[in-house]
Protein backbone atom coordinates (compact mmCIF):
# COMPACT_ATOMS: atom_id res chain seq x y z
CA UNK A 1 0.00 0.00 0.00
CA UNK A 2 0.88 3.88 -0.78
CA UNK A 3 0.60 4.40 2.76
CA UNK A 4 2.96 1.90 3.95
CA UNK A 5 5.61 2.14 1.51
CA UNK A 6 4.22 0.88 -1.54
CA UNK A 7 5.43 1.56 -4.80
CA UNK A 8 2.41 1.64 -7.09
CA UNK A 9 -0.84 1.06 -7.67
CA UNK A 10 -0.37 -3.06 -8.55
CA UNK A 11 1.18 -3.31 -5.75
CA UNK A 12 -1.32 -1.77 -3.56
CA UNK A 13 -3.87 -3.93 -5.43
CA UNK A 14 -1.93 -6.62 -4.21
CA UNK A 15 -1.35 -5.89 -1.12
CA UNK A 16 -5.56 -5.58 -0.48
CA UNK A 17 -5.93 -8.93 -2.18
CA UNK A 18 -2.93 -10.69 0.16
CA UNK A 19 -4.69 -8.64 3.17
CA UNK A 20 -8.24 -9.52 2.47
CA UNK A 21 -7.63 -12.73 1.85
CA UNK A 22 -5.27 -14.10 4.51
CA UNK A 23 -7.65 -12.71 6.95
CA UNK A 24 -10.82 -14.21 4.99
CA UNK A 25 -8.62 -18.02 5.15
CA UNK A 26 -7.86 -17.44 8.16
CA UNK A 27 -11.06 -16.52 9.96
CA UNK A 28 -13.19 -18.96 7.62
CA UNK A 29 -10.91 -21.89 8.74
CA UNK A 30 -11.51 -20.98 12.17
CA UNK A 31 -15.43 -21.07 11.29
CA UNK A 32 -15.35 -24.22 9.79
CA UNK A 33 -13.47 -25.55 12.56
CA UNK A 34 -16.62 -24.34 15.05
CA UNK A 35 -19.06 -25.90 12.76
CA UNK A 36 -17.76 -29.37 12.65
CA UNK A 37 -17.84 -29.50 16.16
CA UNK A 38 -20.94 -28.61 16.19
CA UNK A 39 -22.04 -30.85 13.71
CA UNK A 40 -19.60 -33.51 15.67
CA UNK A 41 -22.58 -33.15 18.59
CA UNK A 42 -24.92 -32.92 16.45
CA UNK A 43 -26.12 -36.49 17.27
CA UNK A 44 -25.86 -36.22 21.02
CA UNK A 45 -27.37 -32.64 21.25
CA UNK A 46 -30.56 -33.24 18.24
CA UNK A 47 -31.68 -36.70 20.67
CA UNK A 48 -31.53 -35.28 23.99
CA UNK A 49 -32.70 -31.89 23.58
CA UNK A 50 -35.29 -32.53 20.42
CA UNK A 51 -37.00 -30.24 17.73
CA UNK A 52 -39.34 -27.85 20.33
CA UNK A 53 -35.54 -26.77 21.99
CA UNK A 54 -34.40 -26.03 18.77
CA UNK A 55 -37.41 -24.19 17.96
CA UNK A 56 -36.78 -21.93 21.15
CA UNK A 57 -33.70 -21.14 20.97
CA UNK A 58 -34.31 -19.62 17.24
CA UNK A 59 -36.92 -17.73 18.55
CA UNK A 60 -34.54 -16.07 20.96
CA UNK A 61 -31.58 -15.89 18.66
CA UNK A 62 -33.82 -13.29 17.05
CA UNK A 63 -34.98 -11.29 19.98
CA UNK A 64 -30.36 -11.42 20.42
CA UNK A 65 -29.91 -10.47 17.05
CA UNK A 66 -32.51 -7.39 16.99
CA UNK A 67 -31.14 -5.95 20.32
CA UNK A 68 -27.64 -6.46 19.26
CA UNK A 69 -28.34 -4.76 16.08
CA UNK A 70 -30.11 -2.03 17.73
CA UNK A 71 -27.29 -1.43 20.73
CA UNK A 72 -24.70 -0.99 18.15
CA UNK A 73 -26.44 1.26 15.85
CA UNK A 74 -23.50 0.72 13.38
CA UNK A 75 -20.69 2.08 15.38
CA UNK A 76 -18.88 -0.81 14.95
CA UNK A 77 -19.04 -0.19 10.86
CA UNK A 78 -18.28 4.03 11.80
CA UNK A 79 -15.13 2.91 14.18
CA UNK A 80 -13.63 0.71 10.65
CA UNK A 81 -14.34 3.21 8.44
CA UNK A 82 -13.45 6.57 10.79
CA UNK A 83 -10.39 5.03 12.67
CA UNK A 84 -8.04 5.38 9.29
CA UNK A 85 -9.03 8.98 8.87
CA UNK A 86 -5.02 9.23 10.79
CA UNK A 87 -3.37 11.27 13.92
CA UNK A 88 -4.90 11.60 17.13
CA UNK A 89 -8.37 11.38 16.26
CA UNK A 90 -8.17 7.85 15.40
CA UNK A 91 -7.47 7.06 19.17
CA UNK A 92 -10.76 9.49 20.18
CA UNK A 93 -12.67 7.98 17.46
CA UNK A 94 -12.12 4.72 19.19
CA UNK A 95 -12.60 5.93 22.52
CA UNK A 96 -16.09 7.40 21.53
CA UNK A 97 -17.41 4.05 19.99
CA UNK A 98 -16.30 1.87 22.63
CA UNK A 99 -17.97 4.08 24.93
CA UNK A 100 -21.13 4.72 23.42
CA UNK A 101 -21.46 1.03 22.20
CA UNK A 102 -21.03 0.22 26.38
CA UNK A 103 -23.99 2.68 27.14
CA UNK A 104 -26.20 1.44 24.82
CA UNK A 105 -25.20 -2.15 24.83
CA UNK A 106 -26.41 -2.44 28.30
CA UNK A 107 -29.73 -0.32 27.86
CA UNK A 108 -30.82 -2.40 25.02
CA UNK A 109 -29.63 -5.57 26.54
CA UNK A 110 -31.93 -4.91 29.43
CA UNK A 111 -35.13 -4.24 27.07
CA UNK A 112 -34.57 -7.00 25.12
CA UNK A 113 -34.75 -9.59 28.36
CA UNK A 114 -38.18 -7.23 29.20
CA UNK A 115 -39.51 -7.92 26.19
CA UNK A 116 -38.57 -11.80 26.04
CA UNK A 117 -40.42 -12.12 29.47
CA UNK A 118 -43.45 -10.42 28.16
CA UNK A 119 -43.55 -11.64 24.64
CA UNK A 120 -43.15 -15.38 25.16
CA UNK A 121 -44.08 -16.55 28.53
CA UNK A 122 -47.40 -16.45 27.69
CA UNK A 123 -47.32 -18.12 23.97
CA UNK A 124 -44.43 -20.21 25.15
CA UNK A 125 -44.09 -20.41 28.80
CA UNK A 126 -40.01 -19.57 28.52
CA UNK A 127 -40.04 -16.24 30.19
CA UNK A 128 -37.66 -17.18 32.63
CA UNK A 129 -34.94 -17.01 29.90
CA UNK A 130 -35.13 -13.53 30.06
CA UNK A 131 -31.93 -12.96 31.90
CA UNK A 132 -29.89 -15.43 29.46
CA UNK A 133 -31.43 -13.42 26.70
CA UNK A 134 -30.06 -10.43 28.19
CA UNK A 135 -27.13 -11.39 28.96
CA UNK A 136 -26.37 -12.60 26.06
CA UNK A 137 -26.99 -9.82 24.33
CA UNK A 138 -24.69 -7.45 26.11
CA UNK A 139 -21.88 -9.84 25.24
CA UNK A 140 -22.46 -10.06 22.23
CA UNK A 141 -22.41 -6.55 21.66
CA UNK A 142 -18.96 -5.97 23.74
CA UNK A 143 -17.53 -8.87 21.88
CA UNK A 144 -18.29 -7.11 18.39
CA UNK A 145 -16.48 -4.16 19.67
CA UNK A 146 -13.58 -6.40 20.55
CA UNK A 147 -13.56 -7.97 16.88
CA UNK A 148 -13.34 -4.94 15.28
CA UNK A 149 -10.89 -3.33 17.22
CA UNK A 150 -8.48 -6.17 16.41
CA UNK A 151 -9.92 -5.71 13.35
CA UNK A 152 -8.67 -2.39 12.63
CA UNK A 153 -5.28 -3.54 13.19
CA UNK A 154 -5.28 -6.55 11.54
CA UNK A 155 -5.04 -9.12 14.13
CA UNK A 156 -6.94 -11.96 12.18
CA UNK A 157 -5.02 -14.91 13.76
CA UNK A 158 -6.33 -13.60 17.12
CA UNK A 159 -10.08 -13.02 16.55
CA UNK A 160 -9.39 -16.56 14.90
CA UNK A 161 -7.98 -18.29 18.02
CA UNK A 162 -10.71 -16.38 19.92
CA UNK A 163 -14.27 -17.69 18.25
CA UNK A 164 -12.13 -21.49 18.11
CA UNK A 165 -11.68 -21.45 21.80
CA UNK A 166 -14.57 -19.94 22.43
CA UNK A 167 -17.13 -21.48 20.05
CA UNK A 168 -15.44 -25.03 21.10
CA UNK A 169 -16.27 -24.06 24.47
CA UNK A 170 -19.81 -23.46 23.99
CA UNK A 171 -19.94 -26.73 22.43
CA UNK A 172 -19.10 -28.94 24.74
CA UNK A 173 -20.72 -26.69 27.61
CA UNK A 174 -24.30 -27.33 25.41
CA UNK A 175 -23.68 -30.88 25.58
CA UNK A 176 -22.71 -31.31 29.00
CA UNK A 177 -25.21 -29.09 30.22
CA UNK A 178 -28.14 -30.98 28.33
CA UNK A 179 -26.91 -34.15 29.68
CA UNK A 180 -26.27 -34.12 33.08
CA UNK A 181 -28.15 -30.65 34.12
CA UNK A 182 -31.60 -30.06 31.61
CA UNK A 183 -32.32 -31.48 28.04
CA UNK A 184 -33.88 -28.25 27.21
CA UNK A 185 -33.37 -24.63 25.69
CA UNK A 186 -31.48 -23.34 29.05
CA UNK A 187 -28.36 -26.12 28.03
CA UNK A 188 -27.99 -24.89 24.53
CA UNK A 189 -28.62 -20.86 25.19
CA UNK A 190 -25.82 -21.09 28.82
CA UNK A 191 -23.57 -23.30 26.68
CA UNK A 192 -23.50 -20.70 23.81
CA UNK A 193 -23.70 -17.75 26.63
CA UNK A 194 -20.35 -19.22 28.50
CA UNK A 195 -18.56 -19.88 25.26
CA UNK A 196 -19.29 -15.91 24.03
CA UNK A 197 -17.85 -14.78 27.69
CA UNK A 198 -14.36 -16.97 27.13
CA UNK A 199 -14.30 -15.71 23.28
CA UNK A 200 -14.64 -11.98 24.80
CA UNK A 201 -11.92 -12.24 27.37
CA UNK A 202 -9.32 -14.01 25.05
CA UNK A 203 -10.01 -11.04 22.65
CA UNK A 204 -9.58 -8.45 25.21
CA UNK A 205 -11.55 -5.28 25.35
CA UNK A 206 -9.37 -1.37 25.96
CA UNK A 207 -7.65 -0.28 29.30
CA UNK A 208 -9.82 1.83 31.52
CA UNK A 209 -7.82 5.14 29.94
CA UNK A 210 -10.03 4.49 26.58
CA UNK A 211 -13.60 3.42 28.24
CA UNK A 212 -13.44 5.99 31.23
CA UNK A 213 -12.09 9.10 29.37
CA UNK A 214 -14.41 11.29 27.01
CA UNK A 215 -12.72 11.25 23.61
CA UNK A 216 -12.26 14.85 22.86
CA UNK A 217 -14.34 14.18 19.82
CA UNK A 218 -16.67 17.67 19.22
CA UNK A 219 -20.05 17.27 18.60
CA UNK A 220 -19.71 17.88 14.53
CA UNK A 221 -17.61 15.14 14.55
CA UNK A 222 -19.76 12.97 16.85
CA UNK A 223 -22.82 13.29 14.70
CA UNK A 224 -21.00 12.63 11.36
CA UNK A 225 -19.93 9.31 12.94
CA UNK A 226 -23.61 8.35 14.29
CA UNK A 227 -24.69 9.61 11.21
CA UNK A 228 -22.73 7.18 9.29
CA UNK A 229 -24.40 4.36 11.20
CA UNK A 230 -27.67 5.89 11.52
CA UNK A 231 -29.25 3.43 9.21
CA UNK A 232 -29.08 0.96 11.79
CA UNK A 233 -31.78 2.15 13.23
CA UNK A 234 -33.75 1.45 10.17
CA UNK A 235 -31.96 -1.70 9.22
CA UNK A 236 -31.88 -3.26 12.05
CA UNK A 237 -35.58 -3.79 12.69
CA UNK A 238 -35.52 -4.99 9.20
CA UNK A 239 -32.51 -7.52 9.80
CA UNK A 240 -34.61 -8.82 12.38
CA UNK A 241 -38.06 -9.18 10.69
CA UNK A 242 -35.59 -10.97 7.55
CA UNK A 243 -34.19 -13.27 10.19
CA UNK A 244 -37.12 -14.07 11.96
CA UNK A 245 -40.46 -13.45 10.68
CA UNK A 246 -39.95 -16.97 8.53
CA UNK A 247 -39.58 -18.45 12.73
CA UNK A 248 -42.35 -16.81 13.39
CA UNK A 249 -44.87 -17.49 11.17
CA UNK A 250 -43.87 -20.79 11.50
CA UNK A 251 -44.10 -21.64 15.21
CA UNK A 252 -47.42 -19.90 14.41
CA UNK A 253 -48.93 -21.49 12.01
CA UNK A 254 -47.29 -24.97 12.10
CA UNK A 255 -45.94 -25.36 15.80
CA UNK A 256 -42.47 -26.08 17.46
CA UNK A 257 -41.67 -29.12 15.71
CA UNK A 258 -41.39 -27.82 11.93
CA UNK A 259 -39.73 -24.54 13.63
CA UNK A 260 -37.35 -26.94 15.25
CA UNK A 261 -36.98 -28.55 11.74
CA UNK A 262 -36.58 -25.85 9.65
CA UNK A 263 -33.95 -23.79 12.43
CA UNK A 264 -31.98 -26.81 12.37
CA UNK A 265 -31.61 -27.31 9.02
CA UNK A 266 -31.28 -23.21 8.68
CA UNK A 267 -28.45 -24.00 10.90
CA UNK A 268 -26.73 -25.87 8.83
CA UNK A 269 -27.18 -23.28 5.61
CA UNK A 270 -25.89 -20.63 7.63
CA UNK A 271 -22.18 -22.27 7.40
CA UNK A 272 -21.92 -19.82 4.23
CA UNK A 273 -22.33 -17.05 6.78
CA UNK A 274 -18.78 -18.04 7.77
CA UNK A 275 -17.18 -16.67 4.62
CA UNK A 276 -19.77 -13.71 4.84
CA UNK A 277 -18.66 -12.86 8.01
CA UNK A 278 -14.91 -13.33 7.49
CA UNK A 279 -15.00 -11.46 4.32
CA UNK A 280 -16.53 -8.67 6.23
CA UNK A 281 -14.47 -8.14 8.94
CA UNK A 282 -11.45 -8.14 6.61
CA UNK A 283 -12.73 -6.14 3.64
CA UNK A 284 -14.38 -3.03 5.46
CA UNK A 285 -11.33 -2.41 6.94
CA UNK A 286 -8.67 -3.11 4.46
CA UNK A 287 -10.16 -1.34 1.30
CA UNK A 288 -11.21 1.64 3.66
CA UNK A 289 -7.30 1.57 4.55
CA UNK A 290 -6.59 1.50 0.83
CA UNK A 291 -9.19 4.00 -0.56
CA UNK A 292 -7.90 6.69 2.04
CA UNK A 293 -4.14 5.78 1.04
CA UNK A 294 -4.87 6.71 -2.79
CA UNK A 295 -8.27 7.84 -3.43
CA UNK A 296 -7.76 8.33 -7.15
CA UNK A 297 -6.18 5.02 -7.89
CA UNK A 298 -7.74 2.78 -5.86
CA UNK A 299 -11.16 2.30 -7.59
CA UNK A 300 -9.91 -0.18 -9.73
CA UNK A 301 -8.25 -2.52 -7.46
CA UNK A 302 -11.38 -2.50 -5.04
CA UNK A 303 -13.55 -3.34 -7.83
CA UNK A 304 -11.45 -6.26 -9.21
CA UNK A 305 -11.09 -7.71 -5.88
CA UNK A 306 -14.76 -7.24 -5.42
CA UNK A 307 -15.58 -9.51 -8.74
CA UNK A 308 -13.46 -12.21 -6.87
CA UNK A 309 -14.79 -11.94 -3.29
CA UNK A 310 -18.42 -12.05 -5.22
CA UNK A 311 -17.21 -15.41 -6.99
CA UNK A 312 -16.02 -17.01 -3.41
CA UNK A 313 -19.28 -16.33 -2.17
CA UNK A 314 -20.91 -18.42 -5.61
CA UNK A 315 -18.01 -21.79 -4.43
CA UNK A 316 -19.43 -21.05 -0.81
CA UNK A 317 -23.19 -21.64 -1.66
CA UNK A 318 -22.61 -24.48 -4.19
CA UNK A 319 -20.70 -26.37 -1.71
CA UNK A 320 -22.90 -25.83 1.41
CA UNK A 321 -26.03 -26.46 -1.23
CA UNK A 322 -24.34 -29.74 -2.62
CA UNK A 323 -23.17 -31.08 0.65
CA UNK A 324 -25.63 -29.78 3.22
CA UNK A 325 -28.40 -32.06 2.99
CA UNK A 326 -26.05 -34.87 3.35
CA UNK A 327 -24.60 -33.35 6.07
CA UNK A 328 -27.83 -33.29 8.01
CA UNK A 329 -29.22 -36.61 6.98
CA UNK A 330 -25.69 -37.97 8.22
CA UNK A 331 -25.79 -35.91 11.74
CA UNK A 332 -29.21 -35.59 13.15
CA UNK A 333 -31.92 -37.70 14.69
CA UNK A 334 -34.44 -38.83 11.69
CA UNK A 335 -36.99 -36.48 12.81
CA UNK A 336 -35.54 -33.71 11.63
CA UNK A 337 -34.55 -35.34 7.88
CA UNK A 338 -37.28 -33.40 5.95
CA UNK A 339 -34.92 -30.30 6.36
CA UNK A 340 -32.34 -31.71 4.19
CA UNK A 341 -34.51 -30.01 1.10
CA UNK A 342 -34.59 -26.58 2.55
CA UNK A 343 -30.82 -26.34 2.66
CA UNK A 344 -30.34 -25.01 -0.91
CA UNK A 345 -32.65 -22.71 -0.83
CA UNK A 346 -31.88 -21.26 2.52
CA UNK A 347 -28.35 -21.48 1.33
CA UNK A 348 -28.88 -19.12 -1.70
CA UNK A 349 -30.47 -16.41 1.00
CA UNK A 350 -27.12 -16.36 2.91
CA UNK A 351 -25.09 -15.90 -0.54
CA UNK A 352 -27.50 -12.96 -1.80
CA UNK A 353 -26.62 -11.79 2.07
CA UNK A 354 -23.48 -11.74 1.47
CA UNK A 355 -23.40 -9.82 -2.42
CA UNK A 356 -25.44 -7.11 -0.17
CA UNK A 357 -22.93 -6.83 2.27
CA UNK A 358 -19.98 -6.34 -0.18
CA UNK A 359 -22.59 -4.00 -2.15
CA UNK A 360 -21.85 -1.47 0.96
CA UNK A 361 -18.53 -0.42 -0.14
CA UNK A 362 -19.01 2.26 -2.35
CA UNK A 363 -21.62 3.62 0.36
CA UNK A 364 -19.29 2.92 2.96
CA UNK A 365 -16.51 4.94 1.25
CA UNK A 366 -18.78 7.43 0.68
CA UNK A 367 -19.76 7.53 4.12
CA UNK A 368 -23.33 7.25 3.48
CA UNK A 369 -25.59 4.54 4.15
CA UNK A 370 -29.39 5.43 3.88
CA UNK A 371 -29.84 3.77 0.30
CA UNK A 372 -29.25 0.82 2.36
CA UNK A 373 -31.61 1.42 4.80
CA UNK A 374 -33.80 2.06 1.61
CA UNK A 375 -32.86 -1.34 0.19
CA UNK A 376 -33.27 -3.36 3.54
CA UNK A 377 -37.12 -1.78 4.33
CA UNK A 378 -38.06 -2.54 0.59
CA UNK A 379 -36.25 -6.17 1.44
CA UNK A 380 -38.22 -7.25 4.84
CA UNK A 381 -41.21 -5.89 3.32
CA UNK A 382 -40.98 -8.12 0.94
CA UNK A 383 -39.92 -10.99 3.03
CA UNK A 384 -42.61 -10.56 5.19
CA UNK A 385 -45.11 -10.39 2.14
CA UNK A 386 -44.30 -14.19 0.80
CA UNK A 387 -44.21 -15.65 4.03
CA UNK A 388 -47.57 -14.49 4.35
CA UNK A 389 -48.58 -16.18 0.71
CA UNK A 390 -46.46 -19.04 1.17
CA UNK A 391 -45.47 -20.56 4.45
CA UNK A 392 -49.35 -21.40 4.55
CA UNK A 393 -49.43 -23.28 1.59
CA UNK A 394 -45.87 -25.12 1.40
CA UNK A 395 -44.99 -24.72 5.48
CA UNK A 396 -40.76 -24.80 5.85
CA UNK A 397 -40.18 -24.74 2.47
CA UNK A 398 -42.03 -21.31 1.77
CA UNK A 399 -40.10 -19.81 3.89
CA UNK A 400 -37.04 -20.81 2.80
CA UNK A 401 -37.93 -19.23 -0.63
CA UNK A 402 -39.02 -16.19 0.94
CA UNK A 403 -35.77 -15.93 2.31
CA UNK A 404 -33.65 -16.28 -0.99
CA UNK A 405 -35.80 -14.14 -3.01
CA UNK A 406 -35.75 -11.06 -0.63
CA UNK A 407 -32.14 -11.45 -0.16
CA UNK A 408 -31.56 -11.04 -3.51
CA UNK A 409 -34.03 -8.24 -3.62
CA UNK A 410 -31.35 -6.69 -1.46
CA UNK A 411 -28.15 -7.51 -3.39
CA UNK A 412 -29.72 -6.01 -5.92
CA UNK A 413 -30.47 -3.06 -5.09
CA UNK A 414 -27.82 -2.26 -3.02
CA UNK A 415 -25.65 -2.95 -5.91
CA UNK A 416 -26.96 -0.49 -8.25
CA UNK A 417 -27.36 2.14 -5.32
CA UNK A 418 -23.10 1.90 -4.55
CA UNK A 419 -22.42 2.00 -8.28
CA UNK A 420 -24.26 4.97 -8.94
CA UNK A 421 -22.68 7.02 -6.20
CA UNK A 422 -19.39 5.37 -6.42
CA UNK A 423 -18.58 3.56 -9.86
CA UNK A 424 -16.30 0.35 -9.30
CA UNK A 425 -15.04 -1.58 -12.54
CA UNK A 426 -16.52 -4.97 -11.43
CA UNK A 427 -16.27 -7.90 -13.93
CA UNK A 428 -19.59 -8.17 -14.29
CA UNK A 429 -19.44 -10.44 -17.60
CA UNK A 430 -17.69 -13.17 -15.50
CA UNK A 431 -19.22 -13.23 -12.91
CA UNK A 432 -22.57 -13.29 -14.95
CA UNK A 433 -20.64 -16.77 -16.08
CA UNK A 434 -19.68 -18.04 -13.05
CA UNK A 435 -23.02 -17.19 -11.72
CA UNK A 436 -24.71 -19.64 -14.54
CA UNK A 437 -22.53 -22.46 -13.73
CA UNK A 438 -22.60 -22.74 -9.81
CA UNK A 439 -26.32 -22.74 -10.66
CA UNK A 440 -26.52 -25.57 -12.66
CA UNK A 441 -23.79 -27.21 -11.00
CA UNK A 442 -25.77 -27.03 -7.47
CA UNK A 443 -28.82 -27.77 -9.16
CA UNK A 444 -27.38 -31.69 -10.21
CA UNK A 445 -25.07 -31.55 -6.51
CA UNK A 446 -27.68 -30.62 -4.22
CA UNK A 447 -30.08 -33.81 -4.78
CA UNK A 448 -28.87 -37.35 -2.82
CA UNK A 449 -26.62 -39.18 -5.33
CA UNK A 450 -27.08 -42.25 -2.32
CA UNK A 451 -29.08 -43.42 0.77
CA UNK A 452 -26.24 -43.33 2.20
CA UNK A 453 -25.52 -39.53 3.40
CA UNK A 454 -21.82 -40.53 3.90
CA UNK A 455 -21.09 -42.49 0.32
CA UNK A 456 -23.30 -39.31 -1.13
CA UNK A 457 -20.72 -36.95 0.12
CA UNK A 458 -17.64 -38.83 -1.02
CA UNK A 459 -19.60 -38.93 -4.54
CA UNK A 460 -19.90 -35.59 -4.94
CA UNK A 461 -16.80 -34.33 -3.75
CA UNK A 462 -14.25 -34.63 -6.80
CA UNK A 463 -17.35 -33.07 -8.93
CA UNK A 464 -17.72 -30.39 -6.61
CA UNK A 465 -13.97 -29.82 -6.56
CA UNK A 466 -14.27 -29.88 -10.50
CA UNK A 467 -16.88 -26.98 -10.67
CA UNK A 468 -15.15 -25.34 -8.08
CA UNK A 469 -11.69 -24.83 -9.58
CA UNK A 470 -13.66 -24.10 -12.78
CA UNK A 471 -15.09 -21.26 -11.12
CA UNK A 472 -11.65 -20.12 -9.72
CA UNK A 473 -10.43 -20.18 -13.63
CA UNK A 474 -13.67 -17.83 -14.65
CA UNK A 475 -13.12 -15.21 -12.13
CA UNK A 476 -9.81 -15.41 -11.34
CA UNK A 477 -7.69 -17.13 -14.24
CA UNK A 478 -4.44 -15.22 -13.34
CA UNK A 479 -4.92 -16.43 -9.23
CA UNK A 480 -5.61 -19.78 -10.77
CA UNK A 481 -2.26 -20.13 -12.17
CA UNK A 482 -0.69 -18.88 -9.32
CA UNK A 483 -2.20 -21.39 -6.60
CA UNK A 484 -1.00 -24.68 -8.16
CA UNK A 485 2.68 -23.42 -7.76
CA UNK A 486 1.47 -21.99 -4.06
CA UNK A 487 2.55 -18.20 -5.12
CA UNK A 488 -0.68 -16.83 -4.55
CA UNK A 489 0.06 -15.77 -0.79
CA UNK A 490 3.70 -14.31 -1.39
CA UNK A 491 5.10 -11.21 -1.73
CA UNK A 492 4.15 -9.92 -4.78
CA UNK A 493 1.31 -12.15 -5.49
CA UNK A 494 -2.56 -11.74 -5.96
Amino acid sequence: MSGAGGTGAGTERRSLARAVFGGTGVLSGAGVLIRLLGLASAPILTRLVGPSAYGVVALAGTISSLATTVAMMGVDLSYARFFFDGGDRSEAVERFCWRFSLGTGLAVSLLAGVGWWFGTEVLYGAGNLAVVVAAGTFLAVVTTMATTRLRIRGEYPRIAVATVTGGALGVVLSVLFAWRWRPDAWAMLCGALGGTAFTLAFLGIPPPSTLFRGSGLGAGRRGEILRMGSASAVTAPMFWVMGSADRWFLGTLAGQEPLGVYAFASGIALSGMLVNSAITVAWFPEMSREYEASPGDAAAGIGRLWGRLAALLMVTWLAVAAAGGDLLRLVADRRFHEGAALVPWLAGGVFFHGLAALANTGLVLRKTLAPTAAWWVAGAAANVALNALLVGRLGPMGASLASCASYALIAAGMTGSSQSRLYLPIPWRKLGGAAALSLAAGAFLSVPWSVSPLWSLMLKFPAGLAVAAALGGIAAPDWMRRIVPGDFLRPGGG
